[in-house]
């Protein structure tokens, strides 16, 4: 069974709307609980959800963090899921990056 969120974690992740702004939200959320040691975000686009798995540099801050967060203290690790917007990341997925042709002619070097 999930905990529920809590909500000062809905209040800094449910208007971000890419990983920039979200990693900044709950990075300021960790602060009061000491340095975080790992951090890692995993976002699941067709539920609109994310898991976020965090380590502090004092694992006896975790159960602390974890309550909290609203999330769960495991193996050492504290692990929360949560929503995010629907259009979460749509703008990164709309860019296109694509490789202009070289038009610089080719430079051949010949074996001696």
């Amino acid at each position: 069974m999930a905990s529920p969120m809590s909500s000062v974690l809905a209040e800094a992740t449910s208007q971000a709307r890419d990983f920039c702004a979200l990693t900044k939200g709950i990075l300021a959320l960790c602060e009061p609980f000491g340095a975080v040691h790992s951090f890692k975000l995993v976002h699941n686009r067709g539920t609109a959800r994310v898991a976020c798995i965090i380590e502090l540099e004092s694992t006896r801050d975790e159960p602390a963090l974890a309550r909290a967060l609203g999330g769960r203290n495991v193996n050492g690790s504290v692990c929360v899921e949560f929503e995010v917007r629907r259009d979460f990341e749509a703008a990164a997925r709309r860019r296109v990056v694509a490789i202009a042709p070289s038009s610089a002619p080719e430079t051949r070097i010949a074996a001696p």
